[in-house]
């Protein structure tokens, strides 16, 4: 039953995935089952996973030729000859998290390797797009031309999937064998021709419900879809931004092509979120940015963190009453999370950031501030991707400077030790 940390196991082509206070079982390909339950006389209930399944599998490096030892030669007494070398040690126990890449890897093989690589990209919703291309079988092309198309088929048809209607699946055979502008149209959204090639540039890992409910309006709006026309590609980044007119007319071309270029834009709009961020601090002293135009991220930030030193002033009193949740992830003796708005300005002082700025954010749930004592002094913040899963945001010592290597691995080694 439940362990009290995060676990997994992959055993009779079922992924065992043990949390605190709850057992899940997903079958593998082709049953592409789910259940979960929370105690042991509750009934099993069934649920979609809000963890990607399918893993970018990483092979173990192999090793340099000349360098393995060859079988040892015993003596009848057991005992190793005196120039023998010495034997390789003990293969130590595995971690919890290097069982859980096991599992997940051994669900990974269960599946065709042409589902995997196309399930991959996407960094949440699997069970459906999996469901989904076991339904298509051999035609699931459309995932290799419109990856983002191929999401919201699955996300519209999710329900019938799970329940595998033949009604619904005669549907699905007959949006598969549509050109990809009739597929938009059944789906309620715009087919033009410019917006069919928006959809194309989609980048899977951007892609989630939230922002499926965005999309419909924005391939209709054609201002939108011109700054899309010269854009080689879209991450959620680009797509965020250019939802909100008022944050759109503060961005550059030069602009978009950066948030483009930024990894982490992929999935999460980083840049949107600052600019909404300096908008509404903006509105509360008064400041009118409506003639700005921001070309570098770098001004975005200078700018933020002007306005935030006087607005943690001004909003002192109300932040005193804000409260955060629980953090996402469990602390440790060198991370430590911030759990109040008054840490959060503390934290901004000693490490001359604007932290303190994200106060609502953190209130809001989409947002954690981390303190990190060792390898080196920094602050981390911990995202909520708008797929639901959280990520590591930003990571930077004192003055917005980065950190070294070893602390980035520390950090990433913590993350990975306490999440799915």
């Amino acid at each position: 039953m439940p362990a009290a940390r995060l676990d997994a196991r992959f055993k009779q082509d079922t992924l065992y995935v043990f949390a605190a206070q709850e057992t899940q079982l997903i079958r593998a390909w082709p049953d592409l089952t789910a259940v979960r339950k929370y105690d042991r006389a509750a009934p099993w209930q069934g649920f979609e996973p809000d963890y990607p399944l399918i893993r970018p599998y990483r092979p173990r490096r192999k090793p340099k030729p000349g360098l393995k030892a060859g079988p040892q030669q015993l003596t009848l007494d057991l005992v190793l000859p005196p120039d023998a070398p010495s034997p390789p040690p003990l293969k130590p126990g595995l971690t919890p998290a290097q069982r859980r890449k096991r599992a997940f890897d051994a669900f990974r093989f269960a599946c065709p390797k042409p589902v995997a690589r196309r399930v991959e990209p996407f960094r949440g919703d699997h069970l459906p797009l999996l469901r989904l291309l076991r339904t298509l079988g051999g035609r699931g092309d459309l995932f290799d031309t419109n990856p983002a198309l191929g999401y919201c088929v699955a996300l519209a048809f999710r329900d019938s999937l799970a329940a595998r209607q033949l009604e619904r699946d005669r549907r699905i055979d007959q949006l598969a064998a549509s050109k990809q502008a009739e597929i938009m149209a059944r789906l309620g959204l715009p087919a033009s021709k410019r917006a069919v090639k928006a959809m194309a540039k989609i980048h899977p890992a951007s892609m989630s419900r939230e922002l499926m409910t965005g999309l419909k309006h924005l391939l209709a709006d054609e201002a939108a879809l011109q700054v899309m026309a010269h854009l080689p590609a879209l991450n959620l980044g680009v797509l965020t931004l250019l939802q909100d007119p008022q944050l759109r007319g503060l961005a550059t071309p030069v602009l978009f092509e950066a948030v483009l270029a930024e990894p982490q834009e992929t999935y999460f709009p980083f840049t949107s979120r600052r600019l909404a961020d300096i908008q509404q601090m903006a509105d509360a002293l008064g400041v009118d940015i409506s003639r700005r135009r921001f070309r570098e991220r770098n001004r975005i930030d200078a700018l933020f963190e002007d306005l935030a030193r006087d607005y943690t002033r001004l909003e002192d009193g109300r932040l005193a009453g804000c409260r955060f949740p629980q953090p996402p992830l469990p602390g440790t003796a060198t991370i430590v999370p911030l759990r109040a708005p008054q840490a959060l300005v503390e934290e901004g002082r000693k490490q001359h950031n604007c932290v303190a700025g994200y106060a609502d954010r953190v209130a809001g749930g989409d947002t954690y501030i981390y303190r990190v004592l060792a390898p080196q002094r920094a602050t981390l913040s911990l995202v909520r991707w708008p797929g639901g899963g959280w990520q590591i945001g930003e990571l930077l010592r004192a003055g917005n400077h980065p950190v070294s290597r070893e602390t980035r691995r520390a950090v990433a080694g913590w993350f990975e030790a306490n999440r799915l």
